[in-house]
């Protein structure tokens, strides 16, 4: 038997509360309030053209997920080609992922443990996903059709 603890399933609504309160007093050390949207549990930060979304949802009893990700491009054509140049990134960035939403969108997010958060894995996530998805957008992006 290992010596960690086994996940047990469940959500922690304290945990979400506190780690919520956590997270927005680091937004709020990192930001002006003028830079912040918050729309219901989630917050919402522009980086040139990307907007960085933050939210803390349920994982299992003992912890919860801070997802830091950004939309990348939306109504992609996915093409093979394009899906195995996803597959290749994913291969080489050192934190988070890429990967294509149900509504034809591609993604860029990273998910921290959010229990014992702390201020210095906050900010290179956030910053990681704001470079990441702002250095890949363009390739991405639908291209317009020229006649």
């Amino acid at each position: 038997m290992p010596k960690f603890k086994v996940i047990k399933e469940g959500i922690n609504e304290s945990l979400i509360a506190s780690t919520r309160a956590k997270v927005e007093k680091y937004i709020q050390e990192l930001f002006h309030d003028y830079e912040v949207a918050k729309v219901e549990d989630t917050y919402s930060c522009t980086f040139g053209t990307i907007s960085v979304n933050i939210r803390v949802i349920g994982w299992h009893t003992e912890d919860v997920l801070v997802e830091v990700y950004a939309y990348v491009a939306e109504n992609v054509n996915l093409t093979q080609e394009m899906a195995e140049e996803l597959l290749r990134l994913n291969a080489s960035v050192h934190f988070g992922s890429f990967g294509v939403t149900f509504d034809k969108a591609v993604v860029y997010s990273y998910s921290l443990a959010g229990a014992n958060l702390d201020l210095n894995e906050f900010i290179a996530a956030v910053q990681t996903v704001a470079t990441v998805a702002d250095s890949y957008d363009e390739m991405f992006k639908p291209q317009p059709q020229t006649a």
